[in-house]
């Protein structure tokens, strides 16, 4: 234990006993950071192709 008085390796929770979350609450709590994710992740990977291809072309011309 801790000084809090909490487990350091574990809850000591039987999570066989412990009832599954639903799906629908799952997919909820997911598709949001899913949608985030992808439009933050589009955008920035146009700009890093963008920046890679202009380093690629400024190699290319001095050499």
């Amino acid at each position: 234990m801790d000084e809090d008085g909490l487990p350091l390796t574990g809850s000591g929770i039987d999570l066989t006993k412990v009832p599954a979350i639903p799906q629908e609450r799952t997919v909820a709590f997911l598709n949001p950071f899913v949608v985030h994710t992808v439009r933050f992740l589009n955008p920035f990977s146009t700009v890093c192709a963008k920046k890679l291809a202009e380093l690629s072309l400024q190699h290319a011309l001095e050499t």
